[in-house]
């Protein structure tokens, strides 16, 4: 299946089954929580990289959840052997927070207007106005150019 990285290191030290046990439980942290494992070493023990990404459940775990599920995935397989883990937790991106109020409000208090948006980014007013005004969802690139123009 493919879904632990490196997983054919573990080839030489654990059964098919065994293997086959560990792919199909990180299937299911990949598809509920957006959770990947990345075997990076296993001698003397086993080395686990452990990362959330952006899950559409929104239900993030912090570092010592994802330690915690990533021991007891990998025990049900490689038993007493040890176990670390290297635990990356989701972190929201610092431009989720150019959302139309936000944009509206940088814009009074900087004093810059639609055209000056229009002149500088070169976008059309009728894009700028629907994603200012919240008719028009804003995709990340969006959020990421406001915040940075904003911010700069």
């Amino acid at each position: 299946m493919g879904v632990i990285k490196n997983v054919h290191k573990l080839e030489l030290h654990y059964s098919p089954e065994e293997i086959a046990k560990l792919e199909a439980g990180a299937a299911m942290h990949l598809k509920y929580s957006n959770i990947t494992f990345k075997i990076v070493s296993i001698v003397p023990g086993i080395t686990i990289r452990v990362v959330q990404e952006k899950s559409l459940s929104g239900n993030y775990a912090d570092r010592k959840t994802l330690i915690e599920r990533t021991k007891e995935l990998f025990s049900t397989v490689t038993g007493n052997l040890h176990i670390v883990v290297h635990a990356v937790p989701f972190e929201e991106p610092i431009v989720d927070i150019a959302d139309p109020a936000w944009v509206a409000a940088e814009m009074l208090r900087t004093g810059v207007k639609i055209k000056d948006l229009v002149k500088e980014t070169g976008i059309d007013k009728t894009n700028l106005s629907a994603w200012i005004n919240g008719t028009r969802p804003m995709s990340q690139p969006v959020k990421a150019m406001f915040y940075y123009y904003f911010t700069r």
